[in-house]
């Protein structure tokens, strides 16, 4: 492992964000080695703190959400509201090379930390605004959160099985995509400041991020008018490409997605005769002939366990799975081979996280630090950054513009 700096040791990030999306961004952010300063509300902070249950063995305020979204950051109590709280924020934009965003649009503006605002205090100023909508139309100002954008961007519709009702996606998908989107057109325009120095806004919606998610659909519903089913575990577009349950009321998975692979499993289910069946020789009859082969896929893969058929099938290597519990998931040989899980603390208070998937080999991945308690950093980012005395950061306290460690 290198120790040299990380790619983003330097910069430094004002970071407004709130719930999933862009704390999920800010989070990548600060594994790649920003500073990341975390802006929260006097009281209650960041509404994620209270998301899900409280983790056991933590103080209040970290729950499953806060603690999983925003490890690596520091966090400061400042009123927006307040002339103090936000001339203390401006002040911070100046000294910032990044700002991220995921208020409803206007928000910002109203408060005198728009784009346009900050940008003229901050040369080369990279500004990241996340939205549900977007920043103009009809649903821009609408509320909304994950299942809200699931339901109006057509993913919880192709999502359940073929008789029974639409199904959130267990993920939150269109949150944490989002964040992911977010995070690259951040990446991009840090890469590319030096060629615009007037400073980049980069907008990005939950709404666009998850339509991008079915893009493999959008041709065909716009070019064709077809639309998409639910297929359970199935694929709308790929067939055999699903979950079978086994002999022992266990699932294999199975994904035969190319010519060659139905081939094999043709042949490794006894049914060598499938591949010149004009019901089943390609995939075009194979989805308009769906529900005759899933029946009898059905009724061979009961014949044996769910571990007969692993073995079986990798022999043919054919792309097959076990479906696993995701507390089965995360204790895998191959999560603990990949060291996916990292503990963030010590003792009592220690909690496992999962780890970046970005391994690069010219940086160190040393684990970062914990999500931090609600106000933790105020006074030290205050006199670290800005240069404010103890005397300064007393009087801003006693007016209110911020919140100490709690």
């Amino acid at each position: 492992m290198s120790n040299r700096a990380k790619p983003l040791d330097g910069v430094r990030v004002l970071d407004f964000t709130h719930a999933a999306a862009g704390p999920f961004t800010t989070m990548f952010l600060g594994d790649l080695g920003a500073e990341i300063i975390k802006i929260e509300k006097p009281g209650h902070g960041d509404g994620a703190r209270t998301m899900g249950r409280p983790v056991a063995g933590l103080e209040k305020g970290n729950s499953e959400y806060h603690v999983a979204l925003n490890r690596g950051k520091k966090s400061v109590v400042l009123d927006l509201g307040s002339k103090d709280g936000a001339e203390i924020t401006r002040r911070l934009a100046a000294n910032c090379d990044i700002v991220v965003q995921n208020f409803r649009p206007g928000v910002m503006e109203r408060l005198g930390l728009g784009f346009e605002a900050l940008r003229a205090l901050r040369k080369g100023l990279i500004y990241c605004s996340i939205s549900a909508f977007g920043s103009k139309g009809p649903w821009s100002e609408m509320p909304a959160n994950d299942i809200i954008v699931q339901g109006v961007s057509g993913i919880m519709s192709i999502t359940g099985e073929p008789d029974g009702n639409p199904v959130r996606v267990g993920s939150p998908i269109s949150d944490l995509s989002t964040g992911m989107f977010a995070l690259s057109g951040v990446l991009a325009a840090l890469h590319a400041r030096d060629n615009h120095p007037e400073g980049q806004h980069i907008e990005v919606s939950m709404l666009e991020a998850t339509l991008n998610l079915m893009c493999n659909y959008i041709p065909g519903i716009m070019k064709m008018g077809l639309t998409i089913p639910r297929v359970g575990s199935g694929h709308a577009q790929i067939v055999p490409y699903q979950a079978f349950v086994c002999k022992d009321g266990r699932y294999v998975i199975v994904g035969a997605f190319t010519r060659e692979f139905w081939q094999r499993l043709a042949k490794t289910v006894g049914h060598a005769e499938w591949i010149t069946d004009t019901r089943f020789a390609t995939n075009a009859a194979r989805l308009a002939n769906r529900s005759a082969l899933v029946s009898a896929l059905e009724e061979i893969f009961r014949a044996r366990t769910r571990d007969e058929w692993i073995a079986v099938l990798g022999d043919a290597d054919i792309p097959a799975s076990p479906l696993l519990e995701l507390h089965e998931a995360v204790c895998s040989p191959q999560v603990q081979q990949n060291e996916s899980l990292i503990t963030l603390g010590e003792g009592e208070t220690a909690v496992q996280v999962v780890r970046s998937p970005m391994h690069c080999s010219a940086w160190d991945e040393t684990p970062t630090t914990p999500a931090p308690s609600l106000g933790h950093d105020s006074r030290a980012v205050l006199a670290d950054v800005l240069g404010l005395s103890t005397q300064d950061i007393d009087a801003l306290e006693r007016k209110g513009a911020f919140g100490s460690h709690e």
